[in-house]
């Protein structure tokens, strides 16, 4: 397999989101900013952030910051370590505002498959990249600007489309189990419950 060697700022862009003013911030609403917190940088997707009760963001915005279902983000703040470089996909359109922490991710798509992007991005040579030329303060930081000038070697075009479909294909087998898993005590509490009440 032959691999070419790529900016990625050659083969994709990446925006930098909104600035959102705290006084917009409320409880309830129908817009929800992404913040940091909707990283899972464990298992590289996205979650729900709950850390927060202030989510919603009821100000004005222009229309390019609302998300689209499969749009793809990374953080441009390491609240965490280990948080730069992870990718997220957002699971719904029109719900989700891109903030400034959070960078988007548009492939060039004739140059790169966007199941791929994914799995590139998150990736320990970009991470590592990331991570030698991230800002030294109390929390690091990279820009849009970092992202594109890190370098890749990626295949053709054909085969990235076919690594990264199997790829998705199995990250949705591990999430299936976890969710097994996560429900298991559920379950067995549910059954012993009707063993008792059989029982009784």
């Amino acid at each position: 397999m032959e691999l070419k060697k790529y900016k990625l700022g050659e083969i994709l862009d990446v925006t930098r989101g909104a600035s959102l003013s705290g006084e917009f911030y409320a409880t309830e609403g129908k817009y929800i900013r992404l913040t940091c917190g909707n990283f899972d940088y464990q298992n590289n997707c996205f979650k729900e952030n709950k850390s927060k009760d202030n989510l919603y963001y009821i100000g004005d915005f222009k229309p390019e910051f609302l998300m689209e279902e499969g749009d793809i983000i990374t953080p441009l703040t390491e609240q965490a370590i280990g948080l730069l470089g992870s990718t997220a996909i957002i699971p719904e359109s029109g719900k989700y505002i891109q903030s400034q922490d959070v960078a988007k991710i548009i492939c060039k798509e004739e140059l790169l498959d966007k199941d791929f992007a994914f799995y590139l991005i998150s990736s320990t040579l970009v991470k590592q990249q990331l991570s030698a030329v991230a800002q030294q303060t109390k929390i690091r930081h990279t820009s849009p600007d970092k992202i594109r000038d890190c370098t890749v070697w990626i295949p053709e075009l054909t085969e990235q489309k076919r690594i990264g479909k199997l790829l998705r294909s199995l990250d949705r087998k591990i999430e299936l189990n976890r969710a097994i898993n996560q429900n298991l005590p559920i379950l067995a509490r549910s059954s012993e419950v009707g063993e008792v009440r059989h029982a009784a």
